[in-house]
């Protein structure tokens, strides 16, 4: 078991894609919390889950989320997040987390309940 000591705020990337800064604050059966650093212009590329949903709250800057409804196709609107905003992406619908500026977005995501995946979702 993972101790406080050496797992919080532990720096993870993702075997899918890379960002500024990905860590993990809390890792459970399923439920997973993770925050993000984005640059300017930076994105999670587009994907989806089978089980879990998203929760996403901005602590820095601004973040938006594009979102798609996998039945269709058609796209959704976008989430547009600032500072204390937050906002939930459900199961079947691909989305992609992406910081528009100016400046560093930060924000926590919570992911859950059920087994995390990541699959690629391609546009179009």
């Amino acid at each position: 078991m993972a101790t406080a000591k050496n797992f919080t705020a532990r720096e993870e990337q993702s075997t899918y894609y890379s960002v500024s800064s990905r860590k993990w604050i809390a890792k459970g059966s399923d439920v997973y919390v993770k925050e993000f650093t984005l640059r300017e212009g930076e994105e999670v590329p587009w994907h989806s889950h089978t089980e879990v949903f998203d929760v996403f709250y901005c602590v820095q800057g601004q973040l938006r989320v594009d979102c798609i409804d996998l039945r269709t196709s058609e796209p959704l609107p976008s989430l547009e997040l600032g500072v204390g905003d937050s906002a939930r992406v459900d199961v079947g619908t691909a989305h992609r987390p992406i910081n528009p500026g100016p400046g560093v977005c930060r924000f926590v995501i919570i992911q859950g309940v059920g087994v995390y995946d990541y699959l690629p979702y391609k546009k179009g």
